[in-house]
């Protein structure tokens, strides 16, 4: 007797601390947020003389689902021959212009337009983006939460004028180019997973447009991080396992199994305000009204009132409780 108590009792243990170790290690081997380039395109990158290239370094600050726009800034980072680095900014020593495709751009230039003359400082340039989605057919809005995801284009031609600055005349300028990298600099964008891939234009390929032409093109594809789906899942599942306990519990007052007692009644309100509180502070802050809530939230809320409501009428009209 005494041996078995001590094994059940070491065995409850044992079987808990297991569980909890692997429950932890499942949640940190998920994704919680990668920022990095595909595969293909990091190959073209390993293959650049870093001493020629102009780097573009893209951080993603912030993404909004339910507008479909994407802040991030830009940093560009030109050769030793068109510009002295300097920390937070480069020096260009040619005249420099920077186009690129956004709906909104703070390029933080004195001259207030895309040339920077010889000498400024090129700053970290701001933009936002909008979500185009041509890579997704399915999945691409906020209702979908969190099994959302979204992809965005975004591109841009850097040149150098090396001469011909010196006449009034445009016809004897001669504007260089020099291959350009685009490389991910996102420490963190909360829930999300982000991919950048080089695309190809129309004519050419992806090196030939970034090599000859000063050209980059890239895909930003954002997907909710694994660990947030994971997350999501468990909520659904604490969501689901209330509303049913409140409903199983209703059914066994019906049942005369169990007297319609207050303190039923009070664990069916708590439960039900625990669930209110607990929707305001999902990862992500989904609006009111995504697919979460139309199959998991509102069903498990409404089995909660529903069942306290009937209760707490059971527990109002009968004066005395037997199972006869």
């Amino acid at each position: 007797m005494i041996r078995n108590y001590f094994n059940r009792k070491n065995s409850f243990w044992i079987i808990s601390i297991i569980l909890i170790l692997g429950f932890s290690f499942l949640l940190n081997s998920l994704d919680s947020g990668s920022y990095n380039m595909d595969s293909e395109s990091q190959k073209i990158n390993d293959q650049v003389d870093s001493e020629e290239v102009t780097w573009i370094a893209v951080q993603l600050k912030d993404f909004d689902p339910q507008s479909q726009t994407l802040k991030a800034r830009v940093w560009v980072m030109p050769p030793s021959k068109y510009a002295v680095t300097l920390g937070s900014s480069v020096q260009v020593l040619y005249d420099t212009e920077l186009i690129m495709d956004a709906a909104e751009i703070n390029n933080h230039n004195s001259n207030g337009g895309n040339i920077w003359n010889s000498g400024d400082l090129l700053r970290s340039i701001d933009v936002e983006l909008d979500a185009t989605n041509e890579l997704y057919d399915s999945r691409t809005q906020d209702k979908w939460f969190p099994f959302d995801r979204y992809s965005i284009n975004f591109s841009g031609i850097l040149s150098f004028r090396t001469s011909g600055v010196e006449t009034e005349t445009t016809d004897d300028d001669v504007w260089q180019t020099t291959p350009l990298r685009v490389s991910s600099y996102t420490a963190s964008l909360s829930g999300w997973s982000a991919e950048l891939r080089y695309f190809e234009f129309e004519e050419g390929t992806i090196n030939q447009n970034l090599d000859s032409k000063g050209t980059w093109g890239i895909d930003i594809l954002l997907d909710r991080t694994s660990l947030n789906k994971a997350l999501l899942i468990l909520l659904a599942l604490i969501f689901i396992s209330g509303g049913a306990s409140m409903l199983f519990l209703f059914r066994s007052v019906l049942l005369k199994q169990r007297p319609p007692t207050l303190s039923g009644l009070v664990w069916s309100a708590s439960t039900a305000f625990t669930m209110i509180q607990t929707r305001t502070v999902i990862p992500g802050s989904p609006r009111v009204g995504v697919k979460f809530d139309l199959f998991i939230f509102y069903p498990a809320l409404t089995m909660s009132f529903v069942s306290g409501g009937l209760m707490f009428y059971f527990w109002l009209t009968r004066d005395s409780w037997s199972k006869e």
